[in-house]
């Protein structure tokens, strides 16, 4: 018994000891963390935090613990990251490294991509800041996910775009139906297939209505063919005499 009673202040001092080092934040590898494992954050808030299309973060009071719940729960246009896609030590991590940078001088202003959208799509890929990680997608038409699309030979219909904004894989942030409705989602999406459907696919997919490209095949397939009947006749012949 008295054994146990020592013991219990070693394990509690043990564990605070343990906590304390999870919890204690770390601005360099909150740095690595802001410029290129969650690059995403500072294509919308600023490389510095200074603000872009998201507002600065550079001056914010916020404790670590409420930039946690407002990524995992985040308010009005700022989609959600799951633990997979961030930790919370990479947040606490974060926070550290920007909350420590200048504060931005003058007052915050929203960057202009300078797109005269054509398309209601395009202009709602501008509204929601999809252009802070898709920019070439918004200005020129093309890009990754263009790309990956005409590579599989996949149509992005409103389906596909829904399922991708409620339900992302990799690195994409997650959007609710109040930020996006499925609605727009669906005009995205026909903005996106104007873009895909003006690409040509590789040449290693089929094409259906295409001649072959090389009739070397054909003819050597003929010959075989030709060379086999011409044994087996000469086969017949000898058998016969």
């Amino acid at each position: 018994m008295r054994r146990s009673i020592i013991l219990l202040p070693a394990v509690m001092l043990l564990f605070v000891l343990t906590t304390s080092i999870a919890l204690a934040q770390d601005p360099d590898a909150g740095k690595t963390a802001w410029e290129q494992q969650v690059w995403q954050c500072a294509a919308c808030h600023g490389p510095a935090g200074e603000g872009k299309f998201g507002r600065p973060l550079a001056n914010s009071t916020l404790t670590e613990d409420e930039w946690i719940a407002q990524v995992r729960n985040p308010r009005r246009f700022m989609p959600r990251f799951s633990e997979a896609q961030v930790s919370d030590q990479q947040i606490r991590d974060m926070h550290a490294y920007i909350t420590a940078l200048p504060d931005p001088t003058g007052d915050f202003q929203r960057a202009d991509p300078g797109i005269a959208a054509t398309h209601p799509g395009q202009e709602l890929m501008i509204q929601k800041n999809c252009v802070a990680c898709h920019e070439d997608v918004v200005s020129t038409g093309q890009g990754r996910i263009i790309e990956g699309f005409v590579q599989r030979g996949v149509t992005p219909t409103a389906d596909v775009v829904i399922n991708q904004l409620r339900t992302p894989f990799e690195n994409m942030p997650s959007y609710s139906e109040a930020q996006v409705s499925n609605d727009e989602a669906a005009q995205i999406a026909d903005y996106l297939n104007t873009l895909v459907s003006g690409q040509t696919p590789p040449a290693s997919l089929p094409q259906s209505g295409g001649s072959p490209n090389n009739a070397w095949p054909w003819a050597f397939l003929l010959l075989g063919g030709g060379l086999a009947l011409a044994g087996f006749a000469l086969r017949q012949r000898m058998v016969k005499n």
